[in-house]
């Protein structure tokens, strides 16, 4: 069945296909969850609310997005509501100010999965000179220098760089 047809099958309520689309997703969600939280209790908690939600939600599936897409995105929203809860109960018991810093640092974490995953997808040079100056802290003129290219042209990839990581992530 393709991703729009179990979509209208899940819209309509169709049990089965809402079945299906759990033994599908469930161990890959859970892999996802675990794999962020590095906690069982939390990724079965956060697994089984999401597809709570899923179903709850199911009439607002857009038939154009994959469903894998959907599945995620409600997976990882659960995760960050959990997080949240669990920051605000880790208050109440302990007393202290609420930190998000859970959800801060998943949220760090896959900003800078994303940001190096952008910078893989550059070309070699690009990818180097953009390196050298954010993550090694070097001037044009060194870049420059060590790669035997003018300054001009180091200030050329940057630009490109940059503007490849603000198409790629928006909100940069």
């Amino acid at each position: 069945m393709s991703d729009t047809q179990t979509i209208a099958a899940l819209q309509t309520g169709n049990r089965f296909a809402f079945e299906a689309v759990f033994h599908a997703f469930h161990p890959k969600v859970y892999g996802y969850i675990l794999h962020k939280t590095h906690s069982s209790y939390m990724a079965e908690e956060v697994v089984q609310l999401s597809f709570i939600k899923l179903w709850r939600y199911r009439e607002s599936l857009d038939p154009a997005t994959p469903l894998s897409a959907q599945v995620f995105r409600v997976a990882k929203t659960t995760l960050i509501d959990q997080l949240r809860k669990e920051a605000v109960r880790a208050r109440l018991i302990n007393g202290a100010p609420a930190t998000e810093t859970a959800v801060e640092r998943l949220e760090e974490k896959e900003l800078a999965e994303r940001i190096q995953q952008v910078v893989r997808d550059m070309p070699s040079v690009r990818q180097r000179v953009f390196a050298m100056s954010r993550f090694k802290g070097m001037s044009y003129k060194e870049i420059a220098d060590d790669l035997s290219i003018s300054v001009r042209t180091v200030e050329n990839h940057i630009a490109q760089a940059l503007k490849q990581l603000r198409h790629n992530i928006p909100f940069l």
